[in-house]
């Protein structure tokens, strides 16, 4: 049993390094840089933007109906990176947190939605938000399990959205992050939202991707070699 010590040794170190690697932690944004950070539009008649100034503090994601009106009535912007998407459970995801601002215009809601698997798919909304003032910076902040039956969601304030997968399985499969600002009139253009500090809370790995171990490609390569070399020995000494 003792010839079979330094593969476990030098097994258990690839496992753990290769833990490591494939561990993530929270992400957030802030656009502080200029730059969109994959954020998107939300709808095809939102048009998404990143100011280097006048954010809480900073730069800010700023999100406007096209020119000439909004049939949807709604505007905001959506990330679908693996930062914060997949299992979300698997992540530990627990908070997100978010500041808005109503720069003009009206608004009758603002949510936090996240969607199930892809973009056919309806999913999961929280209230952040009725009517909002106008020019205020607010902090909006969302604790939740992925593993909540829909009864224990619905109790905490989300909504399921018809047509949409449970809560468990949108949390284990989610499609988006969305902010999702509904303005009073499909006209009304002039309505601006800001984003700024956008973060999810996770206490596993992020996203899509999960706590279980991941082999790398430089690792594997580590760990075959090792073992070539200890088995390489052991069959030298066996010959001596």
């Amino acid at each position: 049993m003792k010839k079979w010590k330094p593969w476990a040794a030098l097994l258990g170190t690839g496992m753990f390094l290769s833990a490591n690697v494939g561990a993530a932690t929270n992400t957030s944004d802030n656009w502080d840089d200029g730059q969109f950070h994959g954020w998107q539009q939300n709808t095809s008649a939102t048009v998404v933007s990143v100011p280097v100034t006048g954010g809480n503090p900073g730069g800010y994601l700023l999100s406007t109906s096209v020119a000439g009106g909004n049939p949807f009535r709604t505007i905001g912007a959506q990330n679908l990176e693996s930062r914060y998407t997949g299992d979300l459970q698997a992540a530990g995801a627990y908070r997100v947190s978010v500041d808005l601002n109503l720069l003009s215009g009206q608004s009758t809601w603002a949510r936090l939605r996240v969607r199930y698997r892809d973009h056919s798919h309806n999913g999961w909304v929280y209230q952040l938000d009725g009517s909002m003032p106008v020019s205020q910076w607010r902090h909006y902040q969302v604790d939740f399990d992925p593993n909540w039956t829909d009864a224990q969601a619905i109790a905490a304030g989300w909504v399921q959205e018809s047509t949409s997968a449970s809560f468990r399985d949108t949390m284990a499969d989610a499609y988006n992050m969305e902010i999702r600002l509904l303005m009073p009139a499909a006209a009304v253009s002039t309505t601006r939202l800001g984003i700024d500090n956008f973060h999810l809370y996770a206490r596993g790995a992020n996203g899509n991707a999960t706590a279980v171990p991941v082999l790398g490609p430089p690792l594997l390569v580590l760990l075959t070699a090792g073992l070539i070399v200890i088995g390489y020995r052991r069959l030298a000494r066996s010959g001596a």
